[in-house]
């Protein structure tokens, strides 16, 4: 159910991203992750198998309740390593896939770059949450 209701919340966040901001939204192909050029799917698949587990590896390992008592003040320091984690996959996979290490946020976002722009496969650039820094704004 929760997974559902995740889901459900990104389609409708990204529905709403849309409905604020059309022109945004259409040409970053709304937010959509798509594989860079000179990268293959596996290894576009690989790249986010690896960036959830250290993430998840990160969240268990610093919020374990059983670890030893001269640990016990472990989980109340638990944000910053999994803040940095999180810093650090995306820095390796935004060159590659656009990060779509929160699966929820990215199927949200493919389901409405089909539904919305109706596009199923568009090579026009890789889209991630965030535009490019540039000196120009599309959006307007």
């Amino acid at each position: 159910m929760h997974i559902v209701a995740q889901c459900l919340g990104a389609i409708c966040g990204c529905g709403l991203a849309e409905a604020f901001k059309k022109t945004c939204f259409h040409n970053y192909g709304g937010g959509a992750n798509e594989l860079a050029d000179g990268y293959s799917k596996g290894t576009g698949l690989g790249a986010e198998i690896i960036g959830n587990f250290v993430i998840v590896y990160t969240v268990f390992s610093v919020t374990d309740p059983k670890r030893n008592a001269r640990d016990s003040h472990v989980p109340v320091l638990a944000p910053p390593p999994i803040g940095f984690a999180v810093f650090m996959v995306q820095l390796a996979t935004i060159p590659i896939t656009g990060t779509g290490i929160n699966p929820a946020r990215s199927f949200g976002a493919a389901v409405m770059h089909v539904v919305i722009l109706g596009r199923t496969n568009d090579r026009s650039g890789r889209c991630s949450v965030l535009p490019p820094i540039s000196t120009e704004s599309r959006c307007s």
